[in-house]
């Protein structure tokens, strides 16, 4: 029904939801969850520690991770956006395909495991339609 075109336009524009959502939610966080939680916030930020010559603390890594997720996402926006312009027929792109169908549905494990489910939702999402356009 769907071109390989318009089916990679359909991932990046869900990836891209998912992603603005992942920089909004995560660059305005802010503890809700009483005393605890900024306590802990707080001891992650004040701890610091010499890893390999520099020092960081556990809100560093924490931080640091949350804006690498943010870079990798709309990497994957743009290349997914980029190659739906590249592809006259599935297969010319196989390979890549599959590459992000895997880390998708890699993405999707973790992020059941370490976090919470919208999240994986949308790597489902976005694995599907790479799956279904693999298939065309």
């Amino acid at each position: 029904m769907f071109s390989a075109t318009v089916l990679l336009k359909i991932a990046a524009g869900l990836a891209f939801i998912q992603y603005t959502a992942h920089t909004f939610l995560f660059l305005r966080a802010k503890p809700t969850h009483g005393e605890e939680e900024a306590k802990l916030i707080n001891t992650m930020r004040a701890q610091q520690w010499d890893f390999n010559g520099f020092s960081r603390s556990y809100w560093d890594f924490y931080f640091g991770y949350g804006l690498l997720a943010i870079l990798w996402g709309f990497i994957e926006v743009l290349f997914l956006w980029r190659l739906s312009a590249l592809v006259p027929a599935p297969i010319s792109v196989f390979f890549f395909l599959v590459l992000l169908i895997i880390a998708n549905i890699g993405h999707a494990v973790l992020t059941l495991r370490y976090f919470f489910l919208m999240p994986a939702v949308f790597d489902l999402l976005i694995a599907a339609v790479l799956l279904i356009t693999l298939l065309k």
